[in-house]
């Protein structure tokens, strides 16, 4: 059975959502409705007609409520307000909070008691969600009967969580040091700015082309909710002017002296294992625009990869901020949107790979 999603916010998250579930249609999902306070041409155009992901493989309209998507209609709102959307008059299980600005677990919430919907996953790291999930390192912690409102943290919480098991797992890893390079946002501007970012920081109202500019971004403590055992974790987050593609590092220390080639053979074993689809290994040397539409959470770079004597180690890998993090949004979606439960122990695989 499908799971019906609704997508408050067309947006580039948005957007990527539905160009991904409307090229897999068997994965198990199928976007029911929209919801955007900009006119129905304008949403139908930016889907067709996109400048980092070229143009849409299928057909869109725009027709009286409805976006047509490679011929199959979907209920499209203009509400300004969570709490206003219908959601269950389109028949929504799950809505995929993606406005950016509703990341306050209290107010996603209604989207459940007042639009309808029975769970919501918010596209970023929320406040006081009901459970942060960041999938292949805590999503099996899931518990339907008390997590009706989730978040993934953040894309690249997700890249860093997939370093961190493999190197947890393999090798035991404390002292966890991380660092993020981000492409360009959504919500950053081209002029210097004082309003118009839901951040706090006014060094992200700066120009975004003219200067590598920090963010005070919790990226550490998610990544110790996602992967407690790591303790407290030590992070720096930076946005640069790159349209596509971001950079995850992360070093600590392991149990016991590892060598180079022992850390890169356990990702490439990660990545055609136990997290393949959330890992990628890529042997050839790499720049930040070889990762554009890759689904994984990480594309591993090998020749980042760094060790010292005392047990030191140093990592760093690739991803798509839009594109993966998509991908975890879809797969968070399905596991809470389905209405039979999971076993217990089960592996709930990506939905969309």
């Amino acid at each position: 059975m499908s799971v019906r999603i609704g997508i408050n916010g067309f947006g580039r998250i948005g957007r990527s959502i539905m160009r991904i579930a409307a090229a897999a249609p068997q994965a198990g999902i199928t976007v029911a409705a929209i919801n955007d306070i900009a006119p129905l041409d304008r949403l139908a155009y930016a889907l067709k007609r996109d400048s980092l992901r070229g143009r849409f493989a299928g057909t869109v309209e725009a027709a009286r409520g409805r976006l047509v998507v490679a011929d199959r209609p979907v209920w499209a709102f203009r509400e300004s307000q969570p709490g206003r959307i219908p959601w269950s008059d389109a028949g929504v299980d799950v809505v995929i909070e993606a406005t950016g600005r509703f990341r306050s677990g209290d107010v996603a919430r209604t989207h459940i008691t007042h639009g309808g919907a029975r769970k919501v996953v918010i596209s970023a790291s929320a406040v006081d969600p009901d459970a942060v999930l960041v999938w292949g390192a805590n999503h099996h912690t899931y518990d339907p009967a008390r997590h009706d409102v989730v978040s993934p943290a953040s894309c690249g919480v997700n890249a860093l969580s997939m370093m961190a098991k493999v190197l947890l797992d393999r090798f035991g890893l404390r002292g966890v040091q991380t660092s993020v390079v981000l492409a360009a946002q959504g919500w950053q501007k081209i002029h210097d700015t004082t309003s118009g970012t839901s951040r706090d920081d006014p060094r992200l109202g700066r120009a975004t082309a003219e200067s590598i500019i920090p963010h005070d971004h919790v990226a550490g403590d998610l990544i110790s909710v996602a992967l407690p055992q790591l303790g407290d974790v030590r992070y720096s987050y930076y946005c640069v002017p790159t349209p596509i593609g971001s950079l995850a590092e992360l070093g600590g220390y392991t149990d016991r002296p590892v060598g180079v080639d022992e850390v890169n053979r356990a990702m490439a074993e990660a990545a055609a294992g136990p997290l393949r689809g959330l890992i990628d290994y890529e042997p050839d040397p790499t720049v930040s625009i070889d990762v554009r539409d890759n689904p994984a959470s990480c594309l591993f770079d090998p020749s980042g990869t760094q060790t010292t004597a005392d047990g030191g180690v140093k990592v760093r890998g690739w991803f798509d901020n839009e594109w993966g993090f998509s991908h975890r949004l879809l797969d968070l979606a399905r596991l809470v949107g389905e209405r039979e439960p999971v076993p217990a122990g089960a592996r709930y695989t990506p939905a969309v790979v």
